[in-house]
């Protein structure tokens, strides 16, 4: 159990000593629960935070509060993350064969943008194709799941002791608080991650973590004040461990753990936290996005943007059908279909689809051919990645595969795919930081921009 400070409730107390409880509860702890402490224990443990008792897990996610957006660059980017990996031959890279071992059962389907189809498990996507830009020629070289999600994510390999920061975290620090001790616009998050833990933030710290909304219908947990704790009783809290801390020398320690104490406190008081809650919108538009979690997560991560944040990502979970891929897998892309599609097109309706990225990618693709389960496994040698708005072409599908859905010309690495992503929102690729060893580490691993998908 973390170390925490409480303040007690009489804080006009005659006593001088000003009422703290110690809820350490450790067996190397020289007190015990509730022991009583003087004010001279409460100087030296000043740093101890009463938001850490109100927010207890959201804390550390909150440090990614960041700051009002550089001028001229207002891009944000909604990240749809399909873990376990679509199957690239039934969504953005449709193909039809009468070989009896590939067994393509979905029909292509012409779409908006000239000379471009899609799948038949992607037609309101196909209508909004003329607005997106889709790379068919990705190839990874890792074949597990959680190798190749780092790679994907960060655009390193997971080798040796390096951590790398994951794209959402590298667009909380560039484009959001440089560092953590400036507050966005209102205390809103920079980072926020939908359905899922998100990935590491590497030398970044936990400064970039994301906020996690694990339900979408939900708002974040622990937001609230507990029972009987008021708003003005919380200021006076918050005034009483000022003074306490005041006069005292701050390390780096105690400046990052303030800096993310008041970065809760700002998320906690944020005018702007409405954006969580969907039960503003109307059943009408509800139901447009879908009432599978990506579709209203994709809503959220709408409202969410419009609020200010930065970096969304929305968890689309369970697409590794090593066993039965047929209906679920197809299922699954219309959950995507519907959703993508109703997002591309309402940031489009409220003119901010040409400052928001939205990205649909997993780790690999699946197999052009079933196994013996009737399933598809890992594919890396050719799948695909789609996105629209923020910079990207609109209209243009880059690359292509062969018959058996290996690369046929124009391959995008891993690498070349994240200093793409990273040049149409305004960061350098190339930028270069050290960790805490002091190794270099540039934010992509010799990535080549790949110019034709950029507007």
């Amino acid at each position: 159990m973390p170390f925490v400070l409480e303040i007690a409730d009489s804080l006009g107390s005659k006593d001088d000593g000003f009422m703290m409880r110690c809820n350490y509860q450790h067996h190397s702890c020289g007190t015990t629960p509730h022991t009583i402490l003087t004010r001279r224990g409460v100087l030296k443990a000043s740093f101890g935070t009463v938001l850490g008792t109100l927010l207890g897990p959201t804390l550390p996610s909150v440090f990614a509060s960041g700051t009002t957006r550089p001028v001229g660059n207002d891009k944000s980017v909604i990240f749809l993350w399909l873990e376990g990996g679509p199957f690239q031959h039934e969504s953005f890279d449709p193909k039809e064969s009468g070989d009896e071992d590939l067994a393509f059962r979905l029909k292509s389907i012409s779409t908006t943008a000239d000379g471009i189809q899609f799948s038949e498990a992607m037609p309101w996507l196909a209508e909004q194709a003329h607005k997106m830009a889709v790379i068919r020629s990705m190839q990874g070289v890792e074949m597990e799941h959680n190798q190749a999600q780092y790679h994907m994510q960060t655009g390193w390999r997971s080798i040796g002791s390096i951590q790398a920061p994951a794209i959402g975290s590298i667009v909380s620090h560039e484009l959001g608080p440089l560092p953590m001790f400036r507050a966005q616009a209102d205390g809103l998050p920079a980072f926020i991650s939908i359905g899922r833990a998100g990935y590491s933030a590497g030398h970044f710290g936990a400064a970039h973590k994301p906020t996690i909304v694990w339900d979408p219908s939900q708002p974040p947990e622990n937001l609230g004040l507990p029972k009987g704790v008021s708003p003005e009783v919380l200021d006076q809290r918050l005034q009483l461990l000022e003074m306490i801390e005041s006069g005292r020398t701050l390390d780096a320690t105690d400046r990052y753990f303030r800096a993310g104490r008041d970065g809760a406190r700002r998320f906690m008081q944020s005018q702007q936290r409405v954006a969580f809650d969907l039960t503003n919108e109307t059943d009408k538009v509800r139901k447009e996005y879908g009432q599978a979690r990506i579709g209203q997560g994709c809503l959220l991560a709408r409202r969410l943007v419009e609020s200010g944040v930065r970096f969304v990502q929305v968890c689309h979970h369970n697409m590794d059908q090593h066993a039965g891929h047929y209906p679920k897998h197809v299922e699954l892309l219309n959950q995507l279909d519907q959703a993508m599609a109703r997002l591309i097109a309402d940031l489009d309706d409220r003119g901010m689809l040409e400052e928001t990225v939205v990205i649909a990618a997993g780790e690999f693709g699946r197999t052009p051919t079933f196994n013996g389960n009737a399933g598809r496994d890992h594919w890396v040698d050719g799948y695909s990645v789609a996105m629209a708005g923020g910079g990207f072409a609109q209209g243009v599908a880059y690359g292509s595969t062969g018959p058996r859905g290996g690369v046929a010309e124009n391959p995008v690495t891993i690498p070349d795919f994240m200093a793409t992503l990273c040049t149409a929102i305004g960061i350098d690729p190339d930028k270069e930081y050290h960790d805490q060893f002091n190794r270099p580490i540039k934010l992509v691993d010799d990535g080549a921009i790949v110019r034709e998908v950029l507007a």
